[in-house]
């Protein structure tokens, strides 16, 4: 008994079993995380394991073994100290991967955001200063959410509230100085561009209220590493959360066929004038006849963040121009683009002729150019950023374990992906009823041909079959 406590007592006394004894734990810990991260494929993780699990009896072996003279147990430590280090970033760099696909999914809450905007050069500065004063509302837009709103300005401030059903005369009302203020769903707020260009740069907010609702789930899930899916990829034109709702100024449709390695961008205008279903079929701005499988949310931030963590990026431009956001010249050819830069590259459409058209190609371009850099060698050196990025930058209705697979599949056999694009098209009329906006606007009518086409297209890739370059164009 007296032998087996001296035993023990010497163990513990000896500095070797901490150190076998922390690298055993760093091992454990990182094959555990590999278990759960489930990105890696078995071909991979299991060799890996054995050689853990090796180096772990090994070097144990080196630290608590009889007859070892100090040198190797000097040694042992060495090498036990290094290995620690690469296994301590290993576990970081997988539990960062798995908290930001977690991130990316978790998230079923919708952010609606509703201000009290007065003009720039009015002199109000606070909300009390428009007591008194009327406010304009609307009946267009999430009624639930502005009547929240007006209940929670009634509370700050005594105003009158005066209905606009037209944005065009919610808009005016403010600037003509009809009302003191009015009471904007931020998520509206781009479709005042048709009419007051400047309305960001005119007014200001004097206070905001936020309100979260629950985002329905529209997801038709497949297996992603078999079956072929689509991706509605959303771009809202503002800054700052993602989760904000707010008015989508980039429309793709991205088709993907994990079994033929090929990937279609089909872009959708955002004026393009078709039925709304929840407008009682009315027509509006922006209708394929293919089912929707996932969505992906982004926005200026999103884009901005998500290209400066990537390093910039090269896209080719077939044009020379200057953009209106930011005046960043773009030349014809191959252009480096931080993150503004490419912002500013996918909102121009001013300095086409062709217009949206145009824009919705250039979009496809950043796409494209992000997806080559991100598979590149180069993601290894700027991996930690580029989770940061992503983690607040996205949102998808995609679940972690489907991410996952597809990460997975990618990983197994490293394939190549075929990735082409195809924009639809429409002729533009200037004046055309907008039952959202409540006056006539920009709209492009579409031309039946190339929705056919896009049909055929995305089917031809649903279906299993082969795109050529040769059959798309634009």
């Amino acid at each position: 008994m007296t032998q087996q406590k001296t035993k023990k007592k010497s163990i513990f006394k000896n500095i070797g079993f901490y150190f076998a004894l922390i690298y055993l734990a760093l091992t454990v810990l990182f094959i555990v995380q590999l278990f759960v991260l489930n990105m890696v494929p078995m071909k991979y993780m299991l060799p890996v394991i054995i050689v853990l699990v090796l180096l772990a009896i090994g070097l144990s072996y080196l630290q608590l073994g009889k007859r070892l003279s100090k040198l190797n147990r000097i040694l042992g430590r060495i090498i036990i100290v290094l290995l620690s280090l690469l296994l301590g970033v290993g576990n970081w760099y997988i539990f960062k991967t798995y908290n930001t696909f977690g991130k990316l999914t978790d998230s079923d809450k919708d952010v609606s955001v509703v201000s009290v905007v007065v003009m720039k050069d009015s002199g109000y500065e606070t909300i009390d200063d428009i007591a008194g004063g009327v406010v304009a509302t609307t009946n267009l837009g999430d009624n639930k959410v502005l009547n929240e709103a007006i209940a929670d300005l009634k509370k700050d401030v005594n105003v009158k509230l005066q209905d606009y059903n037209s944005m065009e005369a919610y808009g005016d009302a403010l600037y003509n100085g009809e009302v003191t203020a009015m009471l904007l769903n931020e998520g509206m707020r781009g479709s005042f561009d048709e009419k007051h260009p400047q309305f960001d740069q005119d007014t200001k907010v004097l206070k905001s209220y936020t309100y979260e609702t629950k985002a329905a789930d529209i997801s038709k899930n497949v297996d992603v590493t078999e079956d072929p899916f689509n991706i509605y990829i959303s771009g809202i034109d503002t800054y700052g959360t993602i989760s904000t709702v707010a008015r989508s100024d980039v429309n793709m449709l991205v088709t993907v066929n994990p079994t033929t390695k090929q990937i279609l961008m089909t872009s959708i205008p955002r004026d393009y004038y078709v039925a709304q279903p929840c407008q009682d079929n009315q027509k509006d701005k922006y209708f394929l006849n293919v089912p929707i499988n996932y969505y992906a949310r982004v926005n200026f931030s999103s884009l901005v963040e998500m290209v400066d963590a990537l390093g910039g990026i090269n896209v080719y431009s077939p044009n020379t121009f200057v953009t209106m956001h930011g005046n960043y010249q773009i030349v014809e050819g191959e252009n480096y683009m931080d993150g503004e830069k490419a912002l500013g590259f996918v909102r121009e459409r001013y300095a086409f002729t062709s217009g949206d058209r145009e824009r919705g190609r250039n979009q496809m371009r950043v796409v494209e150019a992000m997806i080559n850099k991100a598979i590149s060698p180069a993601i290894i050196t700027r991996y930690t950023s580029i989770m940061d990025a992503i983690a607040g930058s996205f949102q998808t209705n995609m679940s972690q374990s489907e991410i996952n697979s597809l990460i997975r599949m990618q990983l197994d056999d490293m394939s190549g992906w075929e990735i082409f694009q195809y924009s639809v098209d429409g002729t533009g009329q200037g004046s055309t009823w907008s039952p959202s906006y409540g006056f006539y606007a920009y709209m492009m009518v579409p031309d039946q041909a190339t929705v056919d086409k896009a049909n055929s297209l995305i089917n031809t890739v649903l279906n299993d079959g082969r795109l050529v370059q040769e059959n798309i164009g634009y």
